[in-house]
């Protein structure tokens, strides 16, 4: 089935990103394929160094002058993996919208919200000054920063962090994109203010049925906000499928362990948090077999053979890379393992 049949805003298949450095190459991102359907809401998740924000980085071509790219990565049709700057400067913005997750570096600090707000729709929808700003107050006002007009005027180090992170949402929807990007968008901000903004972005992305990819290391954050999620481990996809497949019945022991390592207001007081072993793997010499291996509690010799291909469950959205998932051998996994701790009042 084409990516046209099956209504894919964006098919990436087999990317890979290496990047040269004077410690060697840097394998950030490697063979991700995933599919992005339109007005679809998806996730990544995953530790800090996976390869999350490298992954979006990739197919945006926001990369150091060292990296080199290979596979696809189709946007309505244009290989983004093949335009030149001037070409993916038409979709910067325009057709694709960004939210960095620290508002206060993509922000420019002697320049008034105004002129930031403003710039990228005069340069891409064609309109005059007057009606740019009119647009950006209806803007403002749409992302919940109170007296807009006001705000047109001050510059970034004027504002809180949430409202500097409001002002970035505007404009990375400023010219109606038909993706956005939101890598780590609350990292920054107090626990209230990242539902705030959580929320609107669900709002807004139901509203204008845009499709979003929603980067996170916080699986609270992706469950419940996102029609399909993919976890990243070391530069590779390990787990995709539905959200509430993969939540529910998670596949691979990285997805496992993450999911036993989240707090949760359910479990008694002062119980200890799980926490993963170990590190992620050098990026310059990556092992082999499956990359979880060495941090494994249930790794067997098979696992540093080279492989696993990418398992479809069957019957279900749901694919895997582990040769032991979830609920093989005594049939019990460490989410269990805490559920039935929990259940027992232990």
């Amino acid at each position: 089935m084409s990516a046209a049949e099956a209504g894919a805003l964006l098919d990436v298949e087999h990317l890979r990103t290496y990047i040269g450095t004077p410690a060697g190459t840097v394998h950030a991102v490697d063979d991700v394929s995933l599919r992005l359907r339109k007005g679809e809401a998806y996730g990544l998740v995953g530790e800090s160094g996976s390869g999350k924000s490298m992954f979006a980085r990739s197919i945006l071509g926001l990369l150091p002058r060292t990296a080199a790219r290979s596979g696809t990565a189709m946007f309505d049709g244009q290989d983004l993996l093949r335009l030149d700057g001037s070409a993916l400067r038409e979709i910067w913005g325009k057709r694709v919208g960004v939210v960095f997750q620290d508002p206060s570096r993509s922000l420019n600090p002697v320049v008034k919200v105004e002129r930031q707000l403003t710039e990228g729709m005069r340069r891409h929808l064609g309109i005059g000054r007057t009606e740019a700003t009119q647009r950006a107050v209806r803007l403002l006002g749409e992302v919940g920063v109170p007296d807009p007009e006001r705000r047109l005027d001050n510059y970034p180090g004027q504002l809180s962090g949430g409202m500097r992170q409001r002002v970035m949402i505007a404009i990375a929807l400023s010219c109606e994109p038909d993706l956005l990007i939101a890598d780590e968008p609350t990292t920054a901000l107090d626990v209230t203010i990242q539902r705030q903004i959580l929320d609107l972005l669900g709002r807004i992305r139901r509203d204008r049925d845009m499709a979003m990819i929603l980067i996170s290391h916080d699986l609270g954050v992706i469950a419940g906000r996102t029609d399909r999620v993919g976890v990243m481990y070391a530069g590779r996809l390990v787990e995709s499928g539905t959200t509430a497949e993969v939540f529910a019945r998670p596949r691979h022991r990285y997805t496992e362990a993450l999911l036993a390592a989240t707090p949760s207001v359910t479990l008694p007081r002062h119980s200890r948090l799980k926490v993963i072993a170990g590190g992620l793997p050098d990026a310059h010499h990556p092992p082999a077999g499956c990359r979880f291996e060495a941090r494994c509690p249930h790794r067997r010799d098979a696992c540093a053979d080279p492989g696993p291909e990418l398992v479809t469950v069957p019957g279900v959205d749901h694919s895997h890379r582990c040769l032991f998932p979830v609920g093989t051998g005594d049939g019990r996994s460490d989410t269990d393992l805490v559920l039935e701790e929990v259940s027992d009042g232990r």
